[in-house]
């Protein structure tokens, strides 16, 4: 498996356990009442869950699934493929703690981040599923 997967992969786990502590902190607080301010973390549960684990889970399963190249057996420009790690986690974090006093250009700059790396996803495997095509 490569190191971009793995990567991602673990962090993806990682957001999970956060999202999950967050959760059950907030179910906890409904039952017993910890802090009313408790459900101002419902935002970040909710990126970290989705986008920090389903998200970032599937992209490094898929970075490592699908085909390589055939003359060269390589998954090609690996700084992409950093870079695609960093604008996604660094989109996950803006997004998440945008509501906390960062204000809203952060969340769309985290946005736009998020988008930039499923946009640097495509365009490294776009070539690697194609070489597979007979036509």
């Amino acid at each position: 498996m490569p190191l971009i997967s793995r990567l991602m992969i673990k962090l993806s786990l990682l957001y999970l356990l956060c999202g999950v502590t967050l959760g059950a902190l907030m179910l906890i607080n409904k039952a017993w009442l910890i802090s009313p301010l408790l459900w101002f973390v419902l935002p970040i549960h909710i990126e970290f869950l989705i986008f920090g684990w389903i998200i970032q889970f599937t992209l490094g399963v898929a970075y490592w699934i699908l085909p390589r190249f055939l003359k060269s057996k390589g998954r090609g420009n690996e700084k992409m493929a950093r870079m695609m790690v960093f604008f996604l986690n660094a989109g996950i974090l803006l997004v998440a703690f945008s509501g906390y006093g960062l204000g809203s250009s952060f969340a769309l700059t985290g946005r736009i981040f998020e988008t930039l790396a499923v946009v640097l996803f495509i365009s490294l495997h776009w070539k690697r599923v194609v070489t597979y095509n007979p036509g």
